[in-house]
């Protein structure tokens, strides 16, 4: 296995990276309102990104794009969309990546088997353009952007009408579904051959989660920008029922989920994922440091 990090796409990631000895980089180019930035600005520092990777000694192990809303109201791909998910891809490829990471949204106009149908066939372009460059694929777990193809309800349909498609497994995501105890075990059990990368972030949680929620209010306030400071706040503001901890101050059973991944012969990437508004500044350097010693001691 690899240990990595997730980090922008700027060069001096990999220094950083280096200096915590780790094996790899993971760049995600969300889209502009989700975090992210145009694909022409990502695409106009390759070459100085190249460079970077190549002094550091430090690769790029997966790009990604979360909340790619790919489909319009009627189930077609969007082309200016189509352009960016290339545009990801070729990015990566030009860096080396041998993964790509991919969400597809949920179109609230169509019905449920409708909304399937059409995200296998926008995931085997995906899928194919991927590998005409050397990459493999993954969709995503997390909800973020109206994903859903993230539990086995959905892979039980997609998986095996999209050869070559896997599973990008972030156990602290089946919290959004399984409470506060999770759902990664089982479906680590049922699902661990299909994973083909992996995130390493820890999770507390409350009760029932309201993931969805939060992410259906960030709609709202894209929606009415006038409103946006106050229901930003609302919905990302202090928490008491929810945070992401470093992993293994956590209460995933990291020893267990491993022990899954050794059943099923995983050897990829892990990357860590620091993902918390406590674990900031140098409190958070010093969780990241336990996690990276924590997950190497859990890698044989």
């Amino acid at each position: 296995m690899k240990l990595g990090i997730i980090m922008p796409p700027k060069p001096e990631s990999f220094e950083q990276a280096k200096e915590l000895g780790l094996d790899f980089v993971e760049f995600d180019c969300n889209p502009a309102d989700f975090f992210g930035a145009p694909m022409a600005e990502l695409t106009a520092r390759q070459e100085e990104l190249k460079a970077a990777s190549q002094r550091a000694g430090i690769e790029v192990g997966a790009v990604g794009r979360w909340a790619s809303h790919i489909l319009d109201e009627n189930g077609q791909v969007k082309p200016a969309e189509w352009d960016e998910v290339k545009a990801v891809i070729d990015f990566g490829a030009y860096l080396g990546a041998k993964h790509y990471l991919c969400s597809v949204n949920y179109v609230k106009e169509l019905s449920y088997y409708k909304n399937i149908t059409a995200a296998i066939q926008v995931l085997k372009d995906i899928v194919a353009y991927a590998k005409e460059k050397g990459m493999e694929t993954a969709i995503v777990n997390c909800c973020m952007g109206g994903n859903y193809i993230r539990t086995p309800e959905q892979w039980k349909l997609v998986l095996s009408e999209v050869p070559g498609l896997g599973i990008k497994y972030d156990p602290s995501h089946s919290f959004v579904h399984g409470g506060q105890n999770g759902a990664y075990l089982e479906e680590g059990l049922e699902w661990g051959a299909h994973f083909k990368y992996c995130h390493v972030k820890g999770v507390i949680q409350r009760g029932d989660s309201r993931e969805e929620e939060q992410w259906a209010m960030m709609d709202l306030a894209k929606a009415h920008p006038e409103l946006k400071e106050e229901l930003m706040a609302k919905t990302f503001g202090g928490s008491n029922w929810y945070d992401n901890p470093p992993a293994g101050i956590d209460v995933i059973n990291w020893r267990a989920f491993f022990a899954i991944l050794y059943k099923y012969g995983y050897d990829g990437y892990l990357a860590i994922e620091p993902h918390s508004p406590t674990w900031q500044g140098e409190l958070g350097q010093k969780g990241l440091r336990y996690t990276i010693k924590y997950i190497r001691d859990l890698m044989l």
